[in-house]
């Protein structure tokens, strides 16, 4: 009997695991050139792991390069959360004179940035060698 009690705890305590921020969105922020600020999202964006989000990438405007990319390719849930996050970040960057490119190509991106025009366009390519082409 204990044997099967073992098991369900076992379960559980992997379940919420996978549920941590840091298991379902993983975020990587580099510098490929001095005129580009990389920002690379795989996972889910929503309510549970906007502020891993927002943490990361505005704790790397401070010192970005002219333009910044954030590439959302990757991605496999994008709520209104990481769009205020978004928002946030290209206000930022408007107003230190860079600018804010991101990489889309996932549905639930390119479909919530369609929804969200009244919050103004952001400037997108569909591939990241597009989005750094003109960098310089």
């Amino acid at each position: 009997m204990s044997a099967g009690l073992a098991n369900p705890t076992y379960v559980l305590t992997a379940a919420r695991n996978a549920d941590h921020p840091a298991e379902r969105l993983k975020i990587s922020v580099t510098a490929p050139s001095d005129q580009v600020t990389l920002c690379a999202l795989a996972g889910e964006v929503d309510y549970y792991t906007v502020e891993v989000f927002r943490r990361r990438l505005i704790g790397s405007l401070g010192t970005a390069a002219p333009l910044v990319v954030i590439d959302l390719s990757k991605v496999t849930f994008f709520g209104v959360a990481g769009l205020y996050v978004l928002v946030d970040a290209r206000n930022m960057l408007t107003h230190t004179g860079r600018r804010l490119r991101l990489v889309t190509g996932a549905w639930c991106v390119d479909r919530l940035l369609q929804l969200a025009e009244g919050l103004g366009r952001f400037e997108t390519r569909t591939s990241l060698a597009d989005a750094v082409l003109d960098a310089a």
